[in-house]
C-alpha cells in the first residue's frame, strides 16, 4: 500500500510527491509517532494515517497532545479522540483548538464531556460556539446551567440549534408551559427541545388526554417524560394490569396525576405489587390511587421486610400507635431503623438482625 499525494501546481511539487509516494506506508514517520506518543497499535496508526500522511514534521501534533492534555484530558481520553479523529492533529491549537475549548474550560466541563466536544468539533466554528454559549447564558442565567446543558447534549453547539430552541421555546409557553417549566425541560432533556416542532407539539398535546395531567400542574414535566419514553402500546399494557387488578379508568389516572413514574415500573413489578397490596393486605384501588409511592418502592428490599417488623411489633403490643405501612415504608433507612428496630430490641431480640437480613443490608 503506497501514499498518494498529488500537487498539481508546479514541476516541482510533482517530483517532490515521486519522491515521497515510494516510501511504504508502515516506514511513515507519523506512523512510529502514533504508536510511541499516542499508544496506538500499528494497525490504528496505520489506519489513522491516511489524514495525516502530508504532515511534515511532528510539531503540528505536538501542539495539538500538549493542548489536550492542558484542558485536562488524560492519555487514554486523548488517544480515544484522535482514534476517532485523526485530523484533529493537523489542526491548529492557536486558530482553531484555542478559542473553541477555552470557553468550554471556562464553563467548568469535566474532561470526560471535553473528550465528547473534541470529537465533534468539526460541526461548529468557534465564532458559532461563542454564539450558543452567550445564547444559553441569556436564557439559563448562569454558567453552571450552561455547562449541565451541554454535558447533556453536545448536539446544543450545532449550527442551527438556537433557531431550534426559540421555536420549541415559543411552541411549548403556546401549549400552557411557564418559562421555568422550559427551563426545567432545557436542563434534564435538553434534546427534546431540538427535535421536530410537529413532534414535539403532538407530544406535548398528548400528556393531558392520556395521564390526565394538565399543563398548569407541577407534575407535568414528569408525564411529558414518560409519554416520551413510553410508546403507546406499552402504555396500553400497563393500563390493562391495573384494570385486570380491577381498576377504574379513573383511579388510573389519579395515581397518574399524582406520581408518573409509577408507570416506569416494569409489568412484572406492577403486577407484584398490585398482587401484594391487593391481594394479600386487602387494599383497594381507590387507597392505592392516592398513595401511588407504594407501587414504586421495592417489595424485597422495603415493603415487606418493614410490613415484617410492623407485624412483629403488632404482636408484641410494643407500639403506641397504629402506624400505616404507607407512611413507615416512606421512611428513610436510617430513620426506619432509629424509630422502628433499635428502640424495641430488648423486647424483641435479634429484631435488627432479623430486619437486616431480610432488606439485604449489612450489619451496622
Amino acid at each position: 500500500m503506497w501514499i498518494l499525494r498529488l500537487k498539481p501546481s508546479s514541476k516541482h511539487a510533482t517530483l517532490q510527491y515521486l519522491n515521497y509516494s515510494t516510501q511504504p506506508m508502515h516506514n511513515h514517520f507519523m506512523v512510529e509517532y502514533l504508536v510511541n506518543s499516542i499508544g496506538f497499535s500499528k494497525d490504528q496508526a496505520l489506519s489513522a494515517l491516511t489524514e495525516v500522511s502530508h504532515l511534515k514534521s511532528t510539531q503540528k501534533p505536538d501542539s495539538v497532545l500538549h493542548f489536550l492534555k492542558q484542558c485536562g484530558l488524560d492519555n487514554t481520553q486523548v488517544r480515544d479522540i484522535v482514534c476517532y479523529r485523526p485530523k484533529i492533529l493537523t489542526t491548529s491549537v492557536h486558530k482553531t483548538l484555542a478559542p473553541k475549548f477555552r470557553l468550554l474550560q471556562q464553563l467548568g466541563l469535566p474532561a470526560p464531556h471535553l473528550e465528547k466536544l473534541f470529537k465533534q468539533s468539526y460541526n461548529f466554528s468557534s465564532n458559532r460556539l461563542s454564539a450558543n454559549v452567550n445564547y444559553l447564558r441569556e436564557l439559563l442565567g448562569c454558567d453552571d446551567k450552561v455547562n449541565k446543558v451541554i454535558q447533556r447534549s453536545a448536539w446544543m453547539l450545532n449550527s442551527n440549534y438556537a433557531h431550534r430552541l426559540s421555536s420549541s421555546w415559543m411552541l411549548l409557553k403556546k401549549n400552557g408551559l411557564s418559562d421555568d417549566k422550559i427551563q426545567t425541560i432545557l436542563l434534564k432533556n435538553p434534546n427534546c427541545l431540538l427535535q421536530n416542532p410537529e413532534w414535539l407539539e403532538a407530544t406535548v398535546s398528548k400528556v393531558e388526554p392520556v395521564l390526565g395531567i394538565p399543563p398548569e400542574s407541577p407534575r407535568f414535566l414528569d408525564g411529558l417524560e414518560i409519554v416520551i419514553s413510553l410508546s403507546k402500546s406499552t402504555l396500553d399494557m400497563k393500563f390493562g394490569i391495573f384494570r385486570s387488578f380491577g381498576w377504574l379508568d379513573s383511579e388510573i389516572l389519579i395515581m397518574a396525576k399524582a406520581l408518573p413514574f409509577c408507570l416506569r415500573r416494569s409489568e412484572a413489578k406492577l403486577q407484584a405489587s398490585l398482587n401484594f397490596f391487593m391481594n394479600e393486605l386487602g387494599y383497594t384501588p381507590a387507597y392505592l390511587a392516592t398513595h401511588p409511592k407504594l407501587l414504586v418502592y421495592s417489595l424485597e428490599k422495603r415493603v415487606m421486610p418493614r410490613k415484617q417488623v410492623l407485624n412483629i411489633l403488632k404482636e408484641k403490643k410494643v407500639l403506641k400507635s397504629n402506624f400505616s405501612l404507607c407512611s413507615v415504608a416512606a421512611l428513610s433507612e436510617e430513620k426506619f431503623i432509629k424509630d422502628f428496630v433499635l428502640p424495641y430490641r430488648e423486647f424483641v431480640p435479634h429484631l435488627f438482625e432479623a430486619y437486616t437480613r431480610a432488606a439485604g443490608h449489612q450489619m451496622i
